[in-house]
This record gives structure tokens, sequence and C-alpha cells, in this order.
């Protein structure tokens, strides 16, 4: 049985956790925008940064001993996800990773794109961009009020002119966790590509191109993969990188042929352009040893726990409503609420002072704020490192808020 707690006091925040001004240790509940880095993230940056500042960072050992490091990275993130070295690219963040599919990919005029409405910007803005300049057509699927899709809907919506199929496996508003092998299954027996932003599931459950039978997974890994922020990843199966366009081309991933014509590698690494993130892939990399060591399907186990308390807890207060799935074993660590009365923005802000870290927003959100008629919903999300006696006061401070920040 893993011990949560001994595990987070050595590799949350190191010797001292941060303290309110009351001297209690601050409460995260944000991991859906980004987690706290595990501490051997960000030793593994910040040592790297101190032997740049004192060697320089081009001392030709260094490097050589860097650039290694790199090769060796690659190969235990692509096992963390299910992949080969050839299919995994690193790069700063889930955005860039969505773009490079979507630039990537060659779409005509006609072509369908499936874009169901319950994602976020990023999934969103760059697909009708491609859309606006090829003359391909974005289809909508609605996942409703539950924001949970099915595998119906979406084969419902494929039609001979659809070329890929574009969700996030987790949503980052209500923690929906969609049937992301069963779509996928659906889309490949119709010739359909799939693309899955992985960017909230990534290191809270099993995501991986040995789990789910897609074509491409973006994420970012400063949420559930506790890694340093600027850093991401995306898979791409090795059978479509020679078919795919680099949007970004230079020393790194470019080179000329005899002819003097640009040519790429037939890696995944051809969409990596310029100087690598170095810190934030070294960071990367200790964080996937983190996740390997604890195991990805204790830590699902772990936040599943503690979702169906956190939720129990949420419902008990008067005048609570907490938006998505019904049944709680179709959320995963992420909880949209408001509570009768309490502007989500003043609560935010009023547990901020005592400590404890939530966030509040529209979340692109739009249909649960329709059907509700609410414009923006506190969020609580959740990870390993928090406890049950923290939601307890969690829920204590927002009751005590009540009043207050009507």
């Amino acid at each position: 049985m893993t011990d949560w707690q001994a595990h987070e006091r050595a590799n949350r925040a190191g010797a001292a956790l941060a303290t309110t001004e009351s001297g209690e240790t601050y409460l995260y509940f944000d991991t859906a925008a980004a987690a706290p880095p595990v501490v051997a993230a960000v030793e593994a940056a910040t040592d790297y940064l101190w032997k740049t500042a004192r060697t320089g960072p081009y001392l030709p050992s260094l490097r050589a001993e860097i650039y290694a490091q790199l090769d060796e990275i690659r190969a235990r993130v692509a096992a963390f996800m299910g992949a080969k070295p050839a299919e995994l690219a690193f790069t700063r963040n889930g955005t860039e990773s969505i773009s490079l599919v979507a630039r990537g990919l060659r779409f005509e005029p006609g072509d369908e794109i499936i874009v169901p409405d319950t994602e976020m910007l990023s999934n969103i803005a760059i697909w009708r961009m491609v859309a606006n300049e090829t003359g391909a057509k974005i289809v909508t699927v609605e996942g409703g009020t539950s924001g949970l899709l099915t595998p119906e809907a979406i084969a419902a919506a494929i039609t001979d002119r659809t070329r890929l199929i574009t969700f996030a496996a987790m949503s980052n508003v209500t923690g929906a966790v969609q049937p992301v092998t069963e779509i996928c299954e659906l889309a490949a027996a119709r010739g359909v590509l799939t693309h899955v932003n992985a960017a909230q599931a990534l290191g809270m459950m099993p995501v991986g191109l040995d789990v789910w039978p897609c074509d491409f997974i973006s994420a970012c890994t400063r949420k559930g993969l506790r890694a340093i922020e600027g850093s991401g990843v995306l898979a791409v199966r090795e059978r479509h990188l020679a078919e795919m366009t680099p949007m970004l081309a230079g020393w790194w991933n470019a080179s000329f042929d005899d002819a003097g014509e640009v040519v790429f590698p037939e890696t995944a690494r051809r969409f990596e352009a310029g100087s690598p993130n170095i810190p934030a892939i070294l960071a990367l990399g200790a964080a996937v040893d983190t996740a390997h060591g604890l195991g990805i399907g204790r830590i699902h186990d772990r936040v599943r726990e503690l979702t169906t308390y956190a939720a129990a807890k949420l419902r008990e207060l008067d005048g609570a409503q907490i938006y998505g799935p019904a049944d709680d074993a179709d959320r995963l660590g992420i909880l949209p609420f408001n509570i009768a009365g309490v502007d989500p923005a003043k609560l935010t802000l009023a547990l901020e002072a005592r400590g404890i870290i939530i966030e509040a927003g529209h979340f692109m959100a739009t249909p649960i704020l329709a059907a509700f008629g609410v414009e923006r919903m506190a969020r609580v999300s959740l990870h390993y490192f928090n406890t049950t006696e923290e939601i307890d006061r969690l829920i204590a401070a927002i009751e005590s808020e009540r009043g207050t920040n009507a």
C-alpha cells in the first residue's frame, strides 16, 4: 500500500512547504491548471542550469552528456506512453502538440473534422483555422450537460468525408472520462483518424498508444504528470510520420540532401525545431520516473477514491450544485460546482486568503453554463497528494465563507 503522505513529504516541496500567515500549510486543489512539480523534476532542471552557469552550456563534455540524457528520456517517456522512441516528440506544451497534428496533416475542401462541444480552446481554435484555410468542415457532436460523449453519437456524425476526430480523454471542466477506446475503434473501422488530447489524463490514468487505438496523443506535462511548466509531448504512430509536414524547420530537425532539398528525420523528432528546452525535458524525465515508480494504476485508484470523497462532501453543502456526469464513476479528479448565493470568483479569492487554492471561471463550458443559467463556476481539481483531511478543511472553509461572499 502506497504511503501517499510520506511520498508527498519527499516529493512535493522538499524540506519546507509554503505556509500561510497563520502558519498553516497551503492546500492545493488546482492540478487541472498545473500541479506542484515533484522535487526531482525541479532539481533536474535547476542542476542543469547551474552547470551551464559554471561551465557554459556548450562545454563539449556537458553537451555530449546532455544529448545522451535526452535520448534516454525520450525512450523512458515513450515507454510510459506505450510508444516507440521514434514515435515521441518533445514539445513546449499541449497546445503546440495539437497544432503540430493539425498543421501536419493535409486537408482538402469538403473534408470533415469532428470536434465535440466538450473541448477547450486549444483543441478548437487550431481546427477552425485549418478548416477556414483548407475548405474543410467542422462537425460538432454534443456532450450535453454531463460532458460525456457516446460512441453512438460519434458514429452518427461520421460520414464518408470524415477525416479526423479530435477530443479530450478527460474534460478539463468536469473531469468526465470519455470512452476513448470505443471511439477510436469505431473511427478506425471507418478509416477515420483520431487525435486524443490527454492534457488532463497523462499522469492521472493509463495513457498511451498501447492503451488506446488512436493515431495521435498530445499532452502537456505540468498537470497530472507533475513536471515543470514549458514542456509537452506528442505521440504519433510510426505509420503516419512520413506523411506529416513539420510545422517548424531549422536546426535540430532539418538538413539538406545532396540536391539542396530540405529533409527531416523519419522519426517524431521531425516536429522539434531549434534548441530543445533542455531544463524542461530533464524535468519531464524525473517526473515520469516518479509516476512510474508509484504506478499509474495506483495513482488512478487513489485519485478516484479522493474524487468520490470530495463529491460526497460537496453535496452535503446546502445549495451545492456539482456539474458534469451524474455518476461520479464517470469523472476523475475534477469537480466544477456552485453554491447557491455565492459568487465563485469571490469564493476563490476568499479561500486563497485562507491558504486554499481552487479556481473559478467559465472554462468554455458553454452547454453547462447555458443549461444551468450560470456565468462561471468554481472548480476543485485533485491529485494523489491531496488527503481526505484536506478536503474536509476545504469544505469547512467553503461553509464558513458562505455568508461573506454572496
